[in-house]
């Protein structure tokens, strides 16, 4: 199951308090219990994705708000990041926050795999979001990212250009891009950030070697922790996610990742009740919504990891009923 932090969650209900919205009608309204489950049952104090969507859609829709993610994300204050927060904050310089975030967002919130990558003097930091993120989820994300950045760095700093694979209408484009001081993208392949390589060796004002250095110790207690306590799906989910295509994924390969042999894989996944060839069909799903129509179909069946072509066209006439040609010259009326 896909889980936030508790303290993430309740930032944003401390926010809608803010704006007049009292706590308990708000969790009411979302037929929210996660709290009283979770005290009986003394777990770790994760919520559920499906309850954070909930709650960012809700509070969207009270408050007529269409970017209400984005809103709230401006609002983020390091703390509401826990342990990740006070490591990022004690980083020397963006380049040390981002590896720290790469290696621990999972501590903060497990609904997406985040990468980074350099290209000439651009760096990018994408996003693959859980597919049943909400829109306002992946706002809230995206601009939290980058106000946390700029409290660390200069209120004043901006990105080269934002990335989002929802096609926002031009009006809410025009907010998003006054407040980012950049270009806005949709319908773009990723959700990405992207800025000059320069900003990654800007040093922080809050730079604190030694802290780090405990901060990193309690994250990998608590990251390991948290990974034994994940289902397999989960751990395979993110693995699919992280490369940068399907092709030679295959059981065997998969299972050598995690120190396993396919045949424990295969019964842990049975005992979950699904299987590896599930797992695969479901993020070729979810990438192929991201790039049909914005590559030669040839292309995207060699990112899903088809052998060709035609094997693709096959998958995609049992996924849908009809072939990726017609979906293409109707997609309109579909």
């Amino acid at each position: 199951m896909r889980t936030i932090a508790d303290h993430y969650f309740s930032s944003c209900l401390d926010y809608l308090e803010t704006l007049g919205l009292n706590s308990q009608r708000v969790l009411s309204a979302i037929n929210f219990n996660e709290y009283i489950n979770k005290q009986a049952q003394q777990l770790a104090p994760r919520i559920s994705l499906a309850s954070y969507n909930a709650l960012l859609d809700y509070a969207q829709q009270t408050l007529n708000e269409p970017l209400f993610g984005f809103k709230l994300g401006q609002q983020i204050r390091i703390a509401d990041f826990g342990v990740l927060g006070y490591l990022v904050e004690s980083s020397n310089n963006l380049a040390s926050a981002t590896s720290a975030l790469l290696n621990y967002d999972s501590l903060v919130a497990d609904i997406g795999k985040a990468q980074f990558e350099q290209q000439n003097e651009l760096a990018i930091t994408r996003w693959l979001p859980d597919p049943s993120c909400s829109p306002q989820v992946i706002l809230r994300n995206m601009t939290a990212w980058v106000s946390a950045t700029r409290q660390l760095l200069n209120p004043k700093l901006s990105p080269t250009a934002i990335y989002f694979t929802q096609p926002w209408p031009s009006t809410e484009q025009n907010i998003l891009a006054n407040w980012f001081n950049c270009p806005i993208k949709t319908n773009a392949q990723y959700n990405q950030i992207s800025f000059p390589s320069s900003y990654l060796t800007l040093p922080f004002k809050t730079d604190n070697t030694q802290i780090n250095i405990a901060l990193k110790q309690v994250s990998e207690q608590q990251l390991s922790r948290f990974k034994s306590q994940q289902l397999l799906t989960e751990k395979i989910n993110h693995l699919l996610m992280a490369k940068n295509a399907l092709n030679d994924c295959s059981l065997i390969r998969i299972a050598s990742a995690l120190n396993m042999t396919a045949r424990t894989v295969q019964r842990h996944l049975k005992q979950e009740k699904t299987s590896f060839a599930n797992l695969l069909e479901s993020e070729r799903k979810r990438r192929l919504l991201l790039t049909i129509g914005k590559y030669p179909l040839s292309v995207i069946a060699i990112k899903l990891g088809f052998n060709d072509q035609s094997s693709f066209n096959r998958a995609f006439k049992r996924w849908y009923g009809y072939s990726p040609l017609y979906y293409l010259k109707n997609k309109s009326m579909l």
